[in-house]
């Protein structure tokens, strides 16, 4: 592969280009058949769709984008949008609001079975009350509401309906954003090129975008020190560290929200036992991982939340070979067995998943629970977890303006997201107190109630917060830090 970089044209050779690195290719783009985007498809469904607003992170307020004005009712569960009139999708036809309705409606219908339904579940309906109007219509007030509209994950962003119905929207993108897609070499790269239509053209200074996918981290840092990218984004804290004390390197770092996480499947034996997920609670060593793998690039954390609340300890289980070794002794009394079951903990076949496993399972050993390792691809990984056939897998609870939606997600009986098998009635009933609260301090509040459970029940393990981190060479401008972990090229340009 390097030779193969090294032999290639310049990162922006002959055209007014860039070209990214990412981590791993995008399982699909299409709200139903593509599933989950993650950070990597986000990077590049920016360049290509557009949510109806635009979400500020500086004044944590929703802004005008496809949608012009809003307002609601006086139980705000009604919540009408005003439209631009004047964008086109990629393909020539008109962006309006049965688009909106249509792609929201599609996702609300439980025969689809997207994986974006529970989180935006609150909305009963979009209807298309003329070309220029769309009514969203809740089943009771929903602070998320605009958080979500705002996402530039799979509920967000509105595609053009009739790819969506011709069935070629999951691999050749329709949007309305400043770039349309040229090609997709699965594995290789994706390339998009300016939208001449595009209504706010004048802020568009690059002719092509090419997303490099390169899933070797020191692949991609020799890349960008080589001039053959132009930007990355990495997690690995070696890296991280190296390319702050470069100074030919430009680094980009944002705090927020989110976590990456272990999750134990309390769904079926042996972890469905929830002292056996107690004992690994208490054996995983969240601190050792955030010294040896992001080499503190990122912060241990408590809770998800981030910055916008503080939830304290939060029942959270700390380190503590003794408190395992004392629930192990509980595990035995309990079930009658004389040994502790092999645990097999899948993970991505990458230095930091090998990392990941290698030291839950060196702590989880000195506990006494013996833990197989078995490394798979990414989408190998997504597809087992969602199947349920796995013990633990490492995962994230993605950044969010509003962690509420995810929180309720991965608690809530029935949840394609409820990946642990949390099934507290007090949990529930909490999960839905929080998704109708009508003031932000008590959602808030409740949702750091919601964290004190889950943390108390062991499925769910944190392995460092939400601090986020991407490199640029220096003559690329106007790249933001990384909002929830998301690179936004669309504004970018070449200052040689």
């Amino acid at each position: 592969m390097v030779l193969w970089l090294v032999a290639g044209t310049g990162a922006h050779a002959a055209d007014n280009e860039l070209t990214v690195a990412i981590e791993t290719d995008v399982r699909g783009f299409d709200t139903v058949d593509g599933g989950v985007l993650g950070q990597t498809g986000e990077i590049v469904m920016r360049a290509i769709q557009e949510p109806l607003v635009r979400w500020n992170p500086s004044t944590n307020e929703a802004e005008p984008l496809l949608a012009t004005e809003w307002e609601t009712n006086d139980d705000q569960t009604e919540w009408t949008f005003k439209l631009r009139d004047d964008v086109t999708f990629h393909d020539g036809s008109k962006f309006d609001a049965e688009d909106v309705a249509h792609h929201y409606n599609r996702i609300l219908d439980p025969e689809n079975k997207s994986r974006s339904r529970t989180f935006i579940a609150s909305i009963e309906n979009v209807e298309a009350v003329d070309p220029t109007t769309v009514k969203f219509h809740l089943a009771h007030p929903w602070q998320a509401l605009l958080p979500y509209l705002a996402t530039t994950s799979m509920s967000g962003p509105i595609p053009s309906s009739d790819a969506v119905d011709a069935g070629t929207q999951n691999r050749a993108p329709v949007g309305t954003g400043p770039f349309k897609f040229v090609e997709w070499s699965s594995g290789d790269r994706i390339v998009v090129e300016k939208n001449p239509d595009y209504r706010d053209a004048d802020e568009i200074k690059l002719d092509r975008i090419t997303f490099r996918i390169l899933p070797d981290t020191q692949t991609r840092f020799a890349s960008l020190k080589s001039g053959e990218v132009d930007v990355i984004w990495t997690d690995r804290g070696p890296t991280i560290v190296e390319a702050k004390e470069d100074p030919d390197i430009v680094t980009l770092t944002s705090e927020g929200a989110g976590a990456a996480i272990n999750l134990l499947n309390g769904k079926k034996e042996p972890l469905s036992n929830p002292l056996l997920r107690k004992a690994l609670a208490h054996a995983w060593n969240q601190d050792a991982l955030v010294q040896i793998s992001w080499q503190n690039t990122r912060p241990a954390v408590t809770h998800p939340l981030g910055p916008v609340m503080d939830c304290g300890e939060a029942n959270y289980r700390h380190f503590d070979i003794e408190k395992a070794k004392e629930l192990l002794e509980q595990y035995k009394a309990e079930t009658g067995k004389t040994e502790i079951p092999n645990i097999v903990m899948i993970h991505t076949a990458t230095p930091r998943g090998r990392e990941l496993g290698e030291i839950y399972q060196q702590t989880a050993k000195a506990a006494g629970i013996p833990i197989e390792l078995q490394p798979v691809d990414q989408s190998t990984l997504v597809k087992r977890v969602f199947t349920n056939d796995f013990d633990i897998s490492g995962w994230r609870i993605a950044d969010g303006a509003d962690m509420g939606p995810q929180l309720f997600a991965y608690v809530a009986p029935g949840s394609s997201y409820n990946l642990t098998g949390f099934d507290d009635p007090k949990l529930a009933d909490l999960a839905m107190e929080m998704r109708t609260a009508t003031t932000m301090e008590e959602r808030l509040q409740k949702q750091c109630d919601m964290v004190s459970i889950m943390n108390d029940d062991g499925g769910l393990l944190y392995r460092g917060g939400g601090r986020y981190h991407a490199f640029t060479r220096p003559e690329v401008k106007g790249v933001p830090a990384p909002y929830r972990g998301v690179v936004d090229v669309t504004r970018a340009y070449i200052e040689e």
